[in-house]
């Protein structure tokens, strides 16, 4: 499998590099954000984060579990259903872009807000499931964005896609997979960061 997950990788570099280059960007516009915030924004948005982190169960709760399961497995099959359309492709990097953006700018205002809290918070419940669900975004969004592209050759040249279909849903199918396993790691995670700080 690992095999074969490295060549297809290697056949179809220049996407997947495209695609960590969009994502890069949005981490640092996500990070260069939070600079443009005005004091008020920050103070809210302060508010809110404290809010929120108090609003974190402290124990292993089966439904914020099942939630952040089901927001791994939605956003993983609309990268999916995008990728079986022909003009799917600039959607999916947006979403690819848009949750660099997300981690850049989470990443950057909880430090600016917490400092060396924030940090530690960070790097106990947000280092090891993004590690984790980065590979697997970009796996995902370059399976669909492929899959789009073979869509659009294909109808030009009037081939069928049967076999390419269900390989990107296997594919597609095992990815969300592990990208819901991250979800739910990311939920242990954060209860294990709740408690170890005290928040």
């Amino acid at each position: 499998m690992w095999k074969q997950l490295g060549r297809h990788i290697r056949q179809y570099w220049v996407i997947y590099l495209t695609l960590s280059s969009v994502y890069l960007a949005g981490v640092v516009f996500g990070a260069v954000g939070v600079s443009a915030l005005g004091v008020s924004e920050t103070s809210q948005l302060g508010k809110f984060l404290d809010t929120l982190l108090k609003s974190q169960p402290k124990t292993l709760d089966p439904v914020f579990l099942e939630q952040l399961a089901r927001d791994m497995f939605i956003m993983m099959g609309g990268i999916w259903i995008l990728g079986l359309t022909i003009i799917g492709a600039p959607l999916i990097y947006l979403i690819v872009f848009t949750r660099g953006f997300i981690l850049g700018f989470t990443v950057s205002f909880i430090i600016g807000v917490k400092g060396t809290l924030g940090l530690a918070l960070l790097l106990t419940t947000v280092l090891v499931p993004t590690l984790l669900a980065i590979p697997l975004l970009l796996l995902g969004a370059g399976l669909a964005t492929i899959f789009s592209f073979l869509l659009l050759r294909g109808k030009a040249r009037g081939e069928s896609l049967r076999r390419e279909f269900l390989y990107y849903t296997a594919s597609a199918a095992f990815v969300s997979f592990g990208a819901v396993a991250v979800g739910v790691a990311q939920g242990y995670f954060s209860i294990l960061g709740v408690r170890l700080f005290g928040l």
